[in-house]
Formats: C-alpha cells, structure tokens, sequence
C-alpha cells in the first residue's frame, strides 16, 4: 500500500469514529498514531465537533490533503470500540493495512444494537427515570406506555424521515406531552409531571453537555462551544414540544 492509500485509510478511519460521536481528542490521538505507524511524513490532523481535516507529505514532495464535514450524530459505543480495536491492531502491526480496509468496510456496515433493543430501552428509561424523578410504580406503569409511544414513533417513522433534528424532537416531545397530559385525564391519580419527564428522558442530551464541557476544560473551545450550543437547541426544541402540549392541553 503505497503513502496515499495509507493516508486515505487514516482518512476513513478518523472520519468514521467522527461519525459515530467519538471525542474529538480520541480522534486525534488515534489518527496520529496510526500516522506514525505507518511512517507518513509531514502528517497533521485537525478534529473539531463536526469537521476533520488532514495533510501529508509524500516522498515524492506531493502533498495530500483531505476535508469532510461530519454532521454531528448519536454516539455509537459499539463501533467506536470496533474502530478503536481496529486501530490499535494496526499501530501495533498485528494486520496489515489491507486488513485493516477490510474490516474497516465491515463494521460501517455492521449493526452493534437490535431494533428490539433499542425499543427495550425506550421503554425500560421511560419507566425507571418515571419512578427516580418522584412518580409512584403507577406513574411508572404509565410512563411504559409513553415508553412504547416514543420508541414506536421514533424506530419506525422519524428514522424514515428526512426532516431536521429540531422538528423531530419538538414532534417527539409534544406526541409524549399530551399522551402523558390525556392519560392524567383519563386517571387523574397519576403524577403529569413525572410522567412527562420520564417520556421525554431520552430526548436530552445530557451525554453531549457532559462532553461539550470536557472539550472546553481541553480547552478546545471551538468543538466545546458547538457541542453545547447544538444539546442547549436540542434542549429548547424538548422543552417547546412540552409547552405547546401543555398549552392546548389547558
């Protein structure tokens, strides 16, 4: 594999993990060591929140660059595993970098959780962050409905759809808004307050606030700033679908 096939695979391999919600300082520790394993000279790399740049110079005094802009995306631990593995496996000289393509080729394309799983999981965080955040085991049953109610519309139409992220969660969290509001309707003992925050838990960002203020503490306040600007829109975007809900409700 000659220096621009190896730069090219540095390439896919960072963008990938960008992909799939990687830290930013991850992407960059990992890019440049598989650069120095695989002996590139002149090699940079440059990861924020949503955009990787790279450059190398050849042997032949040519210069390679490459530039992508990366959409920000859910975190899949999964595969960031799998590339990390992979990585590691290649700095280390365990495969080749042919290898290394292969199975670079295999896990973009392999699946890491079930619909089933996800749906579970739905349903299970809706129930258990019902009961944690004051709802009875009564509100926790409800809260499976919403459960299944979000799950159900996110798994099997928004997925489908190709609309932006703001009016999937303003829809998502005012279809689980006023489920909540007419089931409390329905019996009024249940906790509406409970219920709600327990629906829509899955719509937080709380792991990309996490992030977004590590990246600043890096001080990387380029990929720190996004980060938490696009989990506070996210945030805003919940908390209108719940007012709009509760609104009409009244």
């Amino acid at each position: 594999m000659n220096e621009k096939e190896k730069f090219d695979l540095i390439f896919d391999i960072g963008k990938t993990m960008l992909e799939n919600g990687a830290e930013v300082s991850r992407i960059e520790s990992t890019i440049t060591h598989l650069a120095n394993s695989l002996e590139l000279e002149g090699f940079n790399g440059f990861v924020s929140i949503d955009r990787i740049f790279l450059t190398c110079s050849t042997v032949d005094q040519s210069d390679n660059a490459r530039v992508s802009y990366v959409p920000i995306s859910p975190i899949s631990l999964g595969r960031i595993e799998r590339l990390n593995s992979l990585s590691r496996n290649l700095s280390e000289k365990m495969i080749t970098p042919y290898d290394a393509k292969k199975l670079l080729a295999e896990i973009k394309t392999e699946h890491f959780s079930s619909v089933k799983k996800k749906f579970a999981a739905y349903i299970i965080g809706s129930a258990s962050f019902c009961y944690i955040l004051g709802g009875t085991l009564i509100d926790s049953l409800g809260a499976v409905f919403l459960g299944v109610l979000i799950g159900a519309f996110t798994l099997f139409i928004l997925d489908k759809l190709t609309i932006s992220h703001i009016i999937k969660n303003v829809t998502s969290s005012f279809l689980v808004s006023m489920a909540a509001c007419l089931m409390v309707k329905a019996f009024p003992n249940l906790n509406l307050v409970s219920m709600i925050s327990g629906g829509i838990i899955s719509l937080l960002p709380g792991v990309a606030i996490s992030n977004g203020i590590r990246y600043l503490f890096d001080e990387n306040y380029s990929s720190g700033w996004s980060q938490i600007l696009n989990s506070l829109i996210t945030a805003l975007c919940v908390s209108i679908g719940v007012g709009i809900a509760l609104k009409l409700f009244n």
